[in-house]
């Protein structure tokens, strides 16, 4: 039984400064048949006290406020999803806000076909840049089937993969082939979450948006893609995914788990709908050796050796290592990865640190 049209779930951590912006961009909004979930994640600033301020004046029958101990992100997601009473499922994260008229443009293209997802174009704001910002849009189109997201739809999001090797143009193409997985740009249908346990995985960091919206694209029948912006994404300079980056260790945490949770994901595809994915991700698997090997290069020997076969020892890297053909990509990608095929690891971590000792830029 739904009892809004969209439930809007905010996950909370430390986020006292961005709380307050971030719901007055939906209580202005046009739209007024939502509930908003806002799931503190044991913050320790003011956060509870803004969101209760805000609740007093705007009644507790229109904001909802849960407290828990710190689970991270995606299990505070989890949390909102558990009571949420929508139609559709928004998850907004609270450091961001959306346009006004979000909300109805968002639910009415829902609607529209009873799509079991709409995902929409958004800004990118760049804070310590004094606000510089650009427009990431889709162009219109309607995935009508299952197949046709699992074949042409899913491949934008989970990776880099062997077609994308295939038809290597450079760096920048490579890259900008692939598609921003971030959940806020996506209203779903609430019912295809429930029905199938579309759950984000906790205590993931770097790609538990990635590894939700494979889980939903296994199931989602139809798809409407909008080219409205109705979303405001804000980099800041110290948010969990540039921390993480910058942090060599933490990265390595982090990149195993990413393979860990596709391996997953991959069982799960073959199970449901007999079709193998790994295609559709070899290429970040092999990418990211290479760019935990740059990462490492910069602390000790030993332990860069130590960490990086903790990589490099997983099967999934192993397999991808020894199928990905490199035969369309310029040398100066397709040595080193060779190099990881005949088992030279260490010998181009140490060049890598060589490179870097003369002053040699390298950058993937």
């Amino acid at each position: 039984m739904n009892k809004y049209a969209v439930s809007i779930i905010l996950p909370c951590y430390n986020v006292a400064q961005y709380i307050e912006r971030a719901i007055d961009s939906i209580l202005v909004q046009d739209f007024k048949d939502y509930e908003i979930i806002i799931i503190n994640d044991g913050s320790t600033d003011e956060l509870l006290q803004v969101c209760n301020d805000k609740i007093l004046i705007e009644g507790e029958s229109k904001i909802k406020l849960l407290s828990f101990k710190n689970q991270g992100l995606s299990q505070a997601r989890n949390e909102g999803l558990k009571v949420a009473q929508g139609e559709y499922v928004y998850f907004f994260d609270p450091d961001d806000y959306i346009n006004q008229g979000m909300l109805s443009k968002a639910y009415s293209k829902a609607k529209e076909g009873d799509y079991d997802a709409v995902h929409f174009g958004f800004h990118i704001i760049y804070e310590t840049q004094g606000g510089i910002h650009f427009d990431v849009v889709e162009s219109p189109y309607i995935y009508q089937t299952n197949d046709e997201i699992i074949h042409d739809y899913l491949p934008r999001f989970l990776g880099i993969t062997q077609e994308n090797i295939n038809n290597f143009i450079d760096l920048s193409h490579l890259w900008n082939s692939k598609q921003f997985a971030g959940v806020p740009l996506f209203l779903y249908k609430r019912s295809v979450l429930i029905e199938n346990n579309v759950l984000f995985p906790k205590g993931i960091k770097l790609v538990e948006d990635k590894i939700f919206n494979a889980r939903f694209f296994c199931y989602a029948e139809t798809i409407a893609l909008m080219d409205d912006v109705l979303y405001n994404y804000t980099v800041k300079e110290k948010g969990i995914m540039t921390s993480s980056l910058n942090d060599a260790k933490g990265l390595v945490v982090d990149k195993i788990a990413g393979v860990e949770q596709r391996a997953i994901l991959r069982n799960l595809y073959l199970k449901e709908r007999n079709i193998d994915i790994f295609p559709y991700y070899i290429g970040t698997i092999v990418f990211s050796a290479l760019e935990l090997i740059m990462k490492l290069s910069d602390t000790s020997f030993f332990s860069s050796q130590k960490e990086l076969k903790r990589y490099m020892s997983l099967e999934d890297v192993k397999l991808g290592v020894k199928e990905i053909n490199v035969a369309h990509l310029p040398l100066k990608l397709r040595l080193p990865i060779v190099m990881l095929k005949y088992n030279l690891t260490n010998l181009l971590l140490f060049g890598m640190r060589i490179l870097k000792m003369i002053g040699l830029k390298v950058n993937i």
